[in-house]
């Protein structure tokens, strides 16, 4: 059984306070306070610090301290664009070595996130969202490839509080459940083994800058 080292528990402690709106966008990291919360030293809320703003999540002041990130709309888009060229990359790459017990495990993601979306638990819905890509992402065999797209796709900060409403709740169910009939258009395009359109897919539909808005507020 593998621990988590303690650094990782302060970067999942303040990732997920910037994700529920404790600590909001442009705000000051309150260092002091979180040392306090955890009973711990400064090295490893340090060690923290420095992981988020490697991801973009924080960025270092001089003297003054880390203040968390506010990804405009335009930045995002550009993110989109760029991910959706690496994505559509590092399907290309592994499209050889997709197994069909890949595609079934992919399968099952895709109704685990249907499952999510019911509950409106779009915190588990990021996550298994990331899950379903980084199946066919690990097998590109590309190392620099996997770290810059975890690296991109870990600079958006999922604000998950920002759905504050049934009206809210209603339209971004309706976004998501759409994305995840994309993720069934690429299990088929893998199973069908249509490279050219898998790829086609990725890049134009499923990262379409319209799915900017929910990463950037």
């Amino acid at each position: 059984m593998q621990f988590k080292a303690l650094n990782d528990h302060v970067y999942d402690y303040i990732s997920d306070h910037i994700t529920n709106g404790t600590i909001k966008p442009n705000e000051k990291i309150n260092e002091k306070q979180i040392t306090k919360d955890l009973s711990i030293s400064s090295t490893p809320l340090r060690e923290a610090l420095i992981k988020l703003e490697a991801f973009g999540y924080v960025t270092k002041i001089p003297r003054k301290g880390f203040y968390v990130n506010n990804l405009t709309l335009k930045q995002v888009q550009e993110k989109y664009a760029v991910i959706g060229v690496l994505d559509s990359l590092a399907a290309s790459l592994a499209f050889e070595y997709i197994t069909d017990e890949d595609i079934k495990k992919m399968g099952d993601i895709v109704k685990r996130i249907d499952i999510a979306i019911k509950k409106t638990d779009f915190k588990i819905y990021f996550e298994l969202q990331t899950e379903f890509h980084d199946i066919y992402i690990n097998k590109c065999k590309n190392n620099e490839l996997i770290n810059e797209l975890y690296r991109l796709k870990n600079s958006f900060i999922r604000k998950t509080y920002f759905v504050n409403n049934d009206e809210s709740k209603i339209s971004t169910c309706k976004v998501f459940k759409s994305s995840n009939k994309d993720h069934l258009m690429i299990i088929d395009f893998f199973k069908t083994k249509n490279k050219k359109r898998l790829l086609d897919f990725i890049k134009n539909v499923h990262w379409s800058v319209k799915y900017a808005k929910y990463d950037s507020f």
